[in-house]
């Protein structure tokens, strides 16, 4: 007989139920948000809005405004969304620490299909997703065709 050793944990996180991430979300994710960030400024855009659906700790929406500042963007704007509290909360205190004249960034707990809800249409310029992009006719598809920003599947 055979014995298997799992976790709810990890069950949930295969199920996509999980509200705690995998792990820290840097790599190949990192390089794609600075391309985009990089062709955003060479069509002359001096200011960027971003919005990070699933950011966790908030360390991908700090590190892509660090880079927005060194692309020489002048006004950088980000909100992160997620439903880990723990993490939110690690994400808040980072910007204040990490805080600068250029940057405004927002973390709140919500799901990502609330936070597209709150948008205004074309607010967010680029969308991070942490996964595959969505089925088309989704709410979390439909939601993200309305607003018409660049969105980036980097999970």
């Amino acid at each position: 007989m055979i014995a298997t050793q799992f976790s709810l944990g990890g069950l949930l996180r295969r199920a996509g139920l999980s509200t705690e991430p995998e792990g820290p979300r840097r790599g190949p994710c990192d390089a794609r948000i600075a391309r985009a960030l990089a062709e955003f400024r060479n069509h002359g855009h001096r200011a960027v809005r971003m919005l990070d659906l699933d950011c966790a700790d908030g360390g991908r929406l700090l590190r892509a405004a660090a880079k927005a500042r060194e692309f020489g963007f002048v006004a950088i704007e980000g909100r992160g969304v997620s439903l880990w509290t723990a993490g939110i909360r690690h994400a808040r205190w980072q910007a204040e620490v990490q805080a600068h004249p250029s940057t405004s960034l927002a973390f709140e707990i919500a799901e990502p299909i609330a936070a597209l809800a709150a948008e205004h249409d074309g607010a967010a310029d680029l969308i991070f997703l942490s996964e595959p992009m969505p089925y088309p006719c989704s709410p979390l598809g439909a939601a993200l065709a309305r607003l018409g920003g660049r969105v980036l599947a980097i999970g």
